[in-house]
C-alpha cells in the first residue's frame, strides 16, 4: 500500500483573526435560475419552508426536495446563483411593494422619474391606476406607461419593464445586460406633479440600484458569492462544459472546502476517451472533487448522497452505501454493465447503484480519496486553530511559558480525542497519535529572541482511512 504523507499546518498567530471557518455541514447548489436574483447572489432554504419559497417544479424546488428527503434531514441549504447570461440593470424598489392593491387604485395622476448614471432623466406622468382589481395589474399600467414614452431620455426606457421577482419585490429592468451597462433609479419627479409614486408606494429611498452583470463562469460566480458569505463548505454543480467543471474541481483544490459534480457525457463509461471531466480531473490529481455519472438528466444523486451524509458529525458517516431517497440506478433504462462500472471506476468516477437498496458506490474523489477523510481531516484541523484562536482572544498574555503552552496542548487533544471517537483518527499501539508541544525550558534563546517560535511537529498521527496509508503532521506557530 502506497504511504501518502499529508503534512498538514495548523497556524495560531497573535493578533491575527482567523478567515472564517466552513460550516462543514453547510451545501451549497449552484444554478442559474431567478429563484435566486442575480443581485441577492444566494438565500438559505430550510425542510419546512423551501416548498413556500421556491417555483414548483424549479430545479432549486426539485433538488431542494431531494436534499431534504433523505433519511437524516439537514438543517438548510444555501441555493447560489451562477449567471449564466447577462442580466440587465434594473432599480429594486423597497418594502413598499407590500401594500394592498387599493393604495394604488386611488392613484389616477402619479408620476415618477427614470434616471440613469449618465445623469439622464426621464418623467413618467399621468399615471392611472383606478381600473385595477389585483396588485399585479399594477404591472400592466406602468409596463404600458413605458412603452408609450416618445424618444425617453434614457436610453431604452421605452423598451424596460416593471416587474415582480422572485423574491416579491417590484423591480425595473432594462432592456439590455451586461456590467458596462448604466444603472438606473428612480427619483422624486421635479416639480413634482400629481402623485409622487417615487416618495410613495415605490418607496425608491428605501430601493437600490444593481448594476448589470456579465455572464459569468461557474467559479467566478462561486467566488462572487464568497465574497458576501464564504461559510459554505461542499459546492454542488451540474450543466457546465467539461472545461468549466474542470476550472471548478481546480478551484476547489485550492481552498478548504468539497465540490460535486454531476457527469452525463458518456463518454465517461468509455474507457479509451480522454476528453471527459473525469479523466482529465484525476489525471490532475484532484482530491477535492467527487463526481457522479448518471444517465438521468432529471435527478439529483449529489443532493440525495449529501442529504443522507452530511447532517452526521462530521467525519462520522461514509458517503458510500448509505440508503438514498429519490434516485435511481444511474443506467438509464437499465443498470450499467460491469465494463462500465469498470471504466467509470478507473477515471476516478462514483455512481448510483442499486441493488436491494439504492446507494452511492464508492464515495472516493477524481484524486483517489474517501471524501469522507477529506471532510473529517479538514474539521479537525480547522477546529484545532479556531480553539487556539479563542484563546489567544481569552488570555491576557500567550508567552513561551508552560501555562501557554499547556493551553495549546489541551486544545489539541480536545479535538484529537473527538476525531478519534469519530473514527477520522486511529489511535493505538502500533499508531499511536501524540501531541509534542516542548516544555518551556526546551525553547531555545534565538527562538526567544526571534519573538516565533515554530512547533514542526505539534501533533502526529494517523488518518483512519480504508484506501490510503494516510500520516498526518501539524506545525503551530507563536
Amino acid at each position: 500500500m502506497a504511504i501518502v504523507q499529508d503534512h498538514v499546518n495548523v497556524q495560531a498567530r497573535l493578533a491575527t483573526a482567523l478567515a472564517p471557518a466552513a460550516s462543514f455541514g453547510l451545501q451549497c447548489f449552484l444554478v442559474d435560475n431567478d429563484d435566486i436574483p442575480a443581485d441577492v447572489r444566494y438565500r438559505y432554504v430550510t425542510p419546512d419552508g423551501y416548498d413556500d419559497d421556491l417555483t414548483a417544479a424549479g430545479v432549486p424546488y426539485l433538488y431542494s426536495q431531494v436534499y431534504f428527503s433523505q433519511e437524516l434531514t439537514p438543517d438548510k441549504l444555501m441555493l447560489a446563483r451562477w449567471v449564466k447570461a447577462d442580466v440587465a440593470p434594473k432599480f429594486v424598489c423597497g418594502p413598499a411593494y407590500e401594500k394592498d392593491y387599493e393604495v394604488y387604485k386611488a392613484i389616477t395622476d402619479g408620476d415618477f422619474t427614470v434616471k440613469d448614471s449618465e445623469a439622464n432623466e426621464t418623467d413618467v406622468t399621468g399615471v392611472d391606476f383606478s381600473a385595477i382589481t389585483a396588485l399585479d395589474q399594477i404591472l400592466t399600467v406602468l409596463n404600458a406607461e413605458l412603452a408609450a414614452l416618445v424618444a425617453p431620455d434614457v436610453v431604452g426606457l421605452d423598451s424596460a419593464e416593471f416587474s415582480f421577482d422572485a423574491l416579491d419585490r417590484l423591480v425595473l429592468i432594462m432592456p439590455t445586460g451586461g456590467s458596462t451597462e448604466p444603472t438606473i433609479d428612480i427619483i422624486p419627479v421635479d416639480p413634482a406633479v400629481g402623485t409622487d409614486l417615487a416618495e410613495g408606494v415605490f418607496d425608491a429611498s428605501n430601493g437600490s440600484s444593481p448594476a448589470g452583470l456579465d455572464a459569468e463562469t461557474n467559479v467566478e460566480s462561486l467566488q462572487a458569492v464568497s465574497e458576501i458569505d464564504d461559510s459554505y463548505y461542499n459546492v454542488h454543480e451540474r450543466g457546465s462544459s467539461i472545461a468549466e467543471q474542470v476550472a471548478l474541481a481546480t478551484w476547489i483544490e485550492s481552498q478548504k472546502k468539497l465540490a460535486d459534480i454531476v457527469v452525463v457525457d458518456p463518454n465517461a463509461k468509455d474507457p479509451g476517451a480522454t476528453s471527459d471531466a473525469g479523466y482529465q480531473l484525476k489525471a490532475l490529481g484532484t482530491k477535492r472533487t467527487m463526481g457522479i455519472y448518471t444517465e438521468h438528466s432529471d435527478q439529483y444523486p449529489d443532493a440525495a448522497d449529501a442529504g443522507a451524509v452530511l447532517p452526521a458529525k462530521e467525519g462520522a458517516k461514509d458517503f458510500d452505501y448509505v440508503p438514498l431517497a429519490l434516485v435511481t440506478d444511474s443506467g438509464l433504462t437499465k443498470p450499467l454493465t460491469t465494463g462500465e462500472r469498470i471504466a467509470l471506476a478507473d477515471k476516478g468516477y462514483t455512481w448510483i447503484e442499486t441493488v436491494g437498496a439504492t446507494y452511492l458506490y464508492d464515495g472516493i474523489t477524481f484524486g483517489g480519496e474517501e471524501k469522507r477523510i477529506m471532510l473529517g481531516r479538514d474539521w479537525f484541523v480547522t477546529r484545532i486553530a479556531e480553539r487556539i484562536f479563542t484563546i489567544q482572544l481569552q488570555t491576557d498574555l500567550m508567552a513561551f511559558d508552560n501555562e501557554t503552552l499547556a493551553q495549546v496542548e489541551e486544545a489539541i487533544w480536545e479535538y484529537a480525542n473527538e476525531a478519534i471517537e469519530r473514527r477520522i483518527l486511529v489511535n493505538t499501539p502500533e499508531r499511536p497519535f501524540t501531541v509534542n508541544i516542548p516544555d518551556a525550558d526546551e525553547i531555545s534563546a534565538a527562538e526567544r529572541a526571534s519573538k516565533k517560535l515554530t512547533v514542526h511537529n505539534a501533533f502526529h498521527g494517523w488518518i483512519n482511512s480504508s484506501i490510503n496509508d494516510y500520516e498526518i503532521f501539524g506545525t503551530w506557530q507563536l
